[in-house]
């Protein structure tokens, strides 16, 4: 299992609009992926698990990839985490 670390940007905590895409770019990918802000852990392939997760602007994260494309469905989930605006 990789981990990966992210600085959320996307705004003042995880909107149902960023929770989607984040479902949308796990569901590419074969790897099993998580998601931990705050202590606690949840899976990518959850939307109502990421929308429970509280992470305010600038909050560090840590991705969990595990499979064979572990890499790639990282970047693309930091990807989107670390996007401004």
């Amino acid at each position: 299992m990789m981990r990966m670390e992210a600085v959320y940007g996307c705004g003042d905590g995880l909107t149902p609009d960023v929770a989607a895409k984040l479902t949308q770019a796990a569901e590419r990918y074969r790897a099993r992926l998580e998601l931990e802000c705050g202590g606690k852990r949840v899976l990518l392939d959850s939307l109502i698990g990421i929308l429970s997760l509280e992470c305010p602007r600038n909050s560090r994260l840590t991705i969990f990839a595990d499979g064979e494309d572990a890499q790639a469905a990282a970047e693309a989930i930091r990807e989107i985490l670390e996007k401004r605006g």
